[in-house]
């Protein structure tokens, strides 16, 4: 840690987070850099490492931040195991979708903070007094809680600017032979019907809680 120099403006970490989170909703995670992050502080770059050794630690504060928005005070546990598990993952996508630029760090960094695991724990806290074993468990919130970051992320990627995104979002199928791709042909006649992130999210939801989880609870 640099020790901080007299006379140096009071800075604190929650402030630097505070900025890092604005400065990646505005611009996007790429632009996120010590020097720009400072800046947006108006403080030097130096008077960020007394708080944050480095980018890396940075990423996970800023993750941090982002799961500690999910909401665990509506857990019921009065309600069906299956509504509770849906529920808690419904709050991770929520979360992390108010920060759509900063969700693929939920995908590309191992939760390992008190803050990054206290979703992961109250998941295991309900399927294990359910019945379930510490394995099945852990295996079924493993794959639910991918599923849940993977499917939010590639929905938040849908809400930002990324430079890797086709500007063109309309659908174009019309070098597709229709006797090559007949079902997609004949499914794309009807775009009306299909039902959208929202309505995806919770059927993948719902299935993966039935197999993983409710299927196994002891009778």
């Amino acid at each position: 840690m640099v020790p901080r120099k007299a006379n140096t403006p009071t800075l604190t970490r929650d402030q630097i987070v505070a900025a890092a989170i604005t400065l990646v909703d505005r611009d996007g995670l790429s632009a996120l850099s010590m020097r720009k992050l400072a800046a947006e502080l108006g403080v030097g770059a130096m008077s960020l490492y007394y708080h944050v050794p480095d980018k890396s630690a940075l990423y996970d504060l800023i993750l941090d931040a982002g799961l500690g928005e999910v909401d665990l005070s509506t857990d019921d546990p009065a309600k069906p195991v299956a509504t509770r598990v849906a529920n808690i993952a419904c709050a991770i996508r929520d979360a992390l979708l108010r920060h759509p630029n900063a969700a693929i760090l939920a995908m590309s960094r191992s939760l390992r903070t008190p803050a990054q695991l206290r979703p992961v724990e109250r998941l295991l806290q309900i399927l294990t007094e359910a019945g379930l074993s510490d394995a099945d468990a852990m295996q079924a919130v493993n794959v639910i809680g991918q599923y849940a970051v993977a499917v939010t992320t590639m929905n938040a990627n849908q809400l930002t600017s990324s430079e890797y995104q086709d500007p063109d979002t309309a659908l174009d199928f019309g070098e597709l032979r229709p006797d090559e791709f007949p079902c997609m042909m004949r499914a794309m006649q009807h775009p009306e019907e299909f039902r959208g992130w929202d309505s995806d999210f919770e059927a993948g939801l719902a299935a993966l809680i039935a197999g993983l989880a409710i299927n196994r609870i002891p009778s």
